[in-house]
């Protein structure tokens, strides 16, 4: 298996990077949504909030990484078999991804330190307050940081449907680029 991404298949950083990535944000989906049924004075409450503070500041930092890398190892072209309309798709679709990988953790960085509290990242340092916010801000920040990871729910979806349509009925091994074999 290849270490960099080749001109017709994803290297092993890159797909780690890609599961890894989607895997955390989605659980950090699913904690939010768990959240929002607990009371301040659940058990649960605080240390969720913690792990989930924590754990969007690793994507904020996993997609900073990622975009690094995609500089030094490009993407793969996307396959010629697909019309331009289903690539041009893809396009969008990837990049509205790429911007939820940042935006989804910068907004709930805003929301976490509006206060101008620091983070911490899971015991290990604090990620500082890097200024304060009035509560008009910060709720215009919670709405967004809601909508854009429900949002993101739905490109998910999305994007899984296309993949798994490409391998098992087009079945141009779309998927397959991204798996290990």
């Amino acid at each position: 298996m290849k270490f960099k991404n080749t001109s017709t298949n994803f290297g092993v950083v890159t797909k780690w990077l890609h599961w890894l990535i989607a895997l955390l944000m989605l659980a950090l989906v699913w904690l939010g949504w768990y959240m929002v049924d607990l009371t301040y004075y659940d058990r649960w409450y605080n240390q969720a909030l913690s792990y989930h503070k924590a754990a969007g500041l690793l994507v904020l930092g996993l997609a900073a990484f990622w975009l690094g890398w995609r500089v030094v190892s490009p993407s793969p072209q996307a396959l010629e078999s697909s019309p331009a309309w289903v690539r041009r798709s893809a396009t969008i679709m990837h990049g509205l991804l790429v911007l939820l990988m940042f935006v989804i953790p910068l907004t709930g960085y805003v929301i976490s330190t509006s206060a101008g509290k620091p983070i911490s990242f899971f015991g290990w340092f604090n990620i500082p307050a890097l200024f304060q916010i009035n509560a008009q801000a910060r709720d215009a920040a919670i709405a967004a940081h809601y909508y854009m990871a429900y949002g993101l729910c739905i490109l998910v979806a999305g994007h899984a449907g296309a993949a798994f349509k490409h391998q098992f009925i087009n079945r141009d091994g779309t998927l397959l680029r991204m798996l290990w074999r």
